[in-house]
């Protein structure tokens, strides 16, 4: 496959959730916030770890039969790898911004129908979903790897960024929680 870099790092290739079984699930796709986390883990290492959305799951105690929290993903990514992922408890838009602008890599969970059908890879869309997002572009928007996306020979998709936005605050307002903390987390990126 081939290789796409970003400032000398590499940018993962999709990983599709559909192909996570999950025990107890009923074959429903559960595994958003692992398979983001994959992908920023590809991401944070460089891709020295690359691992699949239910590699992930695996490691998530106890085990868990629907989607996962991101401090869930935070133990799981301990338990498998050793290092830390940040969740953020009090990220506003603006910080998840500039921490996209900056390269970082940001795991984001949204409610996704307030992302438009033509960016979107099913019409049913009136649920909480987590996606990863590799940076921010003034005139592109956000690179975003989909977990519903399942052709693996991607390298995410420009989405513009009033929808990833939308996206993000919606659920934090469904939680109760508003604009000011936003669902997200990364994982530090290690030296290339």
């Amino acid at each position: 496959m081939t290789t796409v870099l970003l400032d000398g790092r590499k940018l993962p290739h999709t990983d599709w959730e559909g192909d996570d079984y999950t025990p107890g699930a009923g074959g429903a796709y559960v595994t958003c916030t692992d398979t983001a986390t994959s992908r920023m883990l590809a991401y944070a290492t460089n891709g020295r770890t690359v691992l699949d959305g239910r590699q992930i799951r695996a490691a998530v105690r106890p085990p868990d039969p629907n989607g996962i929290t991101l401090p869930q993903a935070q133990d799981a990514v301990k338990r498998l790898t050793g290092l830390d992922m940040m969740v953020p408890r009090n990220w506003d838009w603006f910080e998840c911004l500039t921490h996209m602008r900056a390269k970082k890599g940001l795991i984001v969970q949204g409610w996704y129908d307030k992302i438009p059908r033509q960016y979107r890879f099913q019409n049913r869309s009136d649920f909480a979903h987590a996606m990863w997002i590799s940076h921010y572009s003034p005139t592109a928007g956000m690179r975003v790897w989909d977990p519903l996306d399942a052709n693996l020979a991607h390298h995410g998709l420009w989405i513009p960024a009033t929808y990833i936005r939308s996206f993000m605050e919606e659920l934090a307002r469904r939680q109760g929680v508003g604009p000011g903390a936003l669902f997200c987390g990364f994982i530090p990126l290690q030296p290339l």
